[in-house]
Protein backbone atom coordinates (compact mmCIF):
# COMPACT_ATOMS: atom_id res chain seq x y z
CA UNK A 1 0.00 0.00 0.00
CA UNK A 2 1.30 3.44 -0.88
CA UNK A 3 -0.04 6.73 0.41
CA UNK A 4 1.21 9.70 -1.57
CA UNK A 5 0.65 13.38 -1.02
CA UNK A 6 2.08 16.50 -2.58
CA UNK A 7 1.52 20.16 -1.88
CA UNK A 8 2.46 23.16 -4.04
CA UNK A 9 3.83 26.15 -2.13
CA UNK A 10 4.64 29.74 -3.10
CA UNK A 11 2.95 32.50 -5.06
CA UNK A 12 3.81 30.91 -8.41
CA UNK A 13 3.63 27.35 -7.04
CA UNK A 14 7.37 26.94 -7.72
CA UNK A 15 7.90 24.75 -4.62
CA UNK A 16 6.45 21.26 -4.20
CA UNK A 17 6.57 19.17 -1.02
CA UNK A 18 5.98 15.42 -1.46
CA UNK A 19 5.51 12.62 1.06
CA UNK A 20 5.18 8.89 0.31
CA UNK A 21 4.45 6.26 2.95
CA UNK A 22 4.85 2.63 1.90
CA UNK A 23 3.55 -0.45 3.73
CA UNK A 24 4.22 -3.94 2.44
CA UNK A 25 4.12 -7.57 3.42
CA UNK A 26 7.44 -9.30 3.79
CA UNK A 27 9.10 -11.03 0.87
CA UNK A 28 8.41 -14.77 0.48
CA UNK A 29 11.28 -17.21 0.96
CA UNK A 30 11.88 -20.96 1.06
CA UNK A 31 12.61 -21.99 4.61
CA UNK A 32 15.76 -23.81 5.73
CA UNK A 33 15.37 -27.37 7.02
CA UNK A 34 18.97 -27.96 8.03
CA UNK A 35 22.66 -27.92 7.11
CA UNK A 36 25.21 -30.48 5.96
CA UNK A 37 28.87 -30.60 5.00
CA UNK A 38 29.23 -30.73 1.23
CA UNK A 39 32.11 -33.08 0.52
CA UNK A 40 33.89 -32.41 -2.78
CA UNK A 41 33.78 -35.76 -4.58
CA UNK A 42 35.67 -34.34 -7.56
CA UNK A 43 38.91 -35.70 -6.16
CA UNK A 44 39.72 -39.34 -5.49
CA UNK A 45 37.51 -40.76 -2.67
CA UNK A 46 40.57 -42.55 -1.29
CA UNK A 47 42.40 -39.24 -0.66
CA UNK A 48 39.52 -37.51 1.17
CA UNK A 49 39.90 -37.37 4.97
CA UNK A 50 36.27 -37.93 6.00
CA UNK A 51 36.97 -37.94 9.76
CA UNK A 52 38.87 -34.68 10.21
CA UNK A 53 38.14 -32.76 7.00
CA UNK A 54 36.51 -29.32 7.09
CA UNK A 55 34.10 -29.16 4.20
CA UNK A 56 31.87 -26.36 2.90
CA UNK A 57 28.57 -25.92 4.71
CA UNK A 58 25.50 -26.31 2.50
CA UNK A 59 21.75 -25.90 3.06
CA UNK A 60 18.81 -28.30 2.96
CA UNK A 61 15.72 -26.38 1.80
CA UNK A 62 12.08 -27.09 2.59
CA UNK A 63 9.98 -28.89 -0.01
CA UNK A 64 7.44 -26.04 0.10
CA UNK A 65 8.75 -23.30 -2.17
CA UNK A 66 8.25 -19.77 -0.77
CA UNK A 67 6.44 -21.19 2.28
CA UNK A 68 7.79 -18.53 4.65
CA UNK A 69 7.44 -14.75 4.77
CA UNK A 70 9.68 -12.09 6.21
CA UNK A 71 8.14 -9.48 8.53
CA UNK A 72 6.02 -6.54 7.33
CA UNK A 73 7.86 -3.34 6.45
CA UNK A 74 7.09 0.34 6.12
CA UNK A 75 9.01 3.49 5.31
CA UNK A 76 8.46 7.16 4.56
CA UNK A 77 10.09 9.10 1.73
CA UNK A 78 9.97 12.90 1.57
CA UNK A 79 10.98 15.31 -1.16
CA UNK A 80 11.18 19.02 -1.82
CA UNK A 81 11.26 20.32 -5.40
CA UNK A 82 11.93 23.84 -6.70
CA UNK A 83 11.15 24.80 -10.31
CA UNK A 84 12.50 27.65 -12.40
CA UNK A 85 11.27 28.68 -15.87
CA UNK A 86 13.65 30.27 -18.39
CA UNK A 87 11.55 31.63 -21.21
CA UNK A 88 8.78 29.74 -22.96
CA UNK A 89 10.49 26.35 -23.51
CA UNK A 90 13.24 25.98 -20.93
CA UNK A 91 13.18 25.11 -17.23
CA UNK A 92 15.17 23.71 -14.34
CA UNK A 93 13.95 21.51 -11.47
CA UNK A 94 15.98 20.84 -8.34
CA UNK A 95 14.85 17.99 -6.08
CA UNK A 96 16.08 17.18 -2.58
CA UNK A 97 14.72 13.87 -1.31
CA UNK A 98 15.20 11.51 1.61
CA UNK A 99 14.37 7.81 1.34
CA UNK A 100 13.41 6.01 4.58
CA UNK A 101 13.25 9.33 6.43
CA UNK A 102 12.72 7.81 9.88
CA UNK A 103 15.48 5.18 9.43
CA UNK A 104 13.34 2.09 10.00
CA UNK A 105 15.43 -1.12 9.83
CA UNK A 106 13.27 -3.10 7.36
CA UNK A 107 14.55 -6.63 6.73
CA UNK A 108 15.56 -7.41 3.14
CA UNK A 109 16.81 -10.97 3.71
CA UNK A 110 18.59 -13.16 6.26
CA UNK A 111 21.81 -14.90 5.18
CA UNK A 112 21.16 -18.63 5.59
CA UNK A 113 24.69 -19.67 6.52
CA UNK A 114 25.65 -16.87 8.92
CA UNK A 115 22.13 -15.99 10.13
CA UNK A 116 22.97 -12.31 9.61
CA UNK A 117 20.07 -9.98 8.88
CA UNK A 118 20.49 -7.64 5.90
CA UNK A 119 18.22 -4.60 5.93
CA UNK A 120 16.73 -2.59 3.10
CA UNK A 121 17.74 1.02 2.46
CA UNK A 122 18.93 3.17 5.37
CA UNK A 123 18.27 6.92 5.43
CA UNK A 124 19.29 7.85 1.91
CA UNK A 125 19.40 11.55 0.96
CA UNK A 126 19.71 12.56 -2.69
CA UNK A 127 19.85 15.70 -4.77
CA UNK A 128 18.89 15.91 -8.42
CA UNK A 129 18.73 18.51 -11.17
CA UNK A 130 16.62 18.28 -14.33
CA UNK A 131 17.00 20.76 -17.15
CA UNK A 132 14.41 20.66 -19.87
CA UNK A 133 14.38 22.53 -23.16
Amino acid sequence: MNLLGSYAIGEKKQWELGVRWNLGSGFPFTQTQGFYENIDLGQSPVLIDYLTGNFNLDVILSNERNGGRLSWFHRMDVSLKRSWKFGKYSGLDAVLSVTNAYDRPNVFYVDRLTNNRVNQLPVLPSLGLTWSW
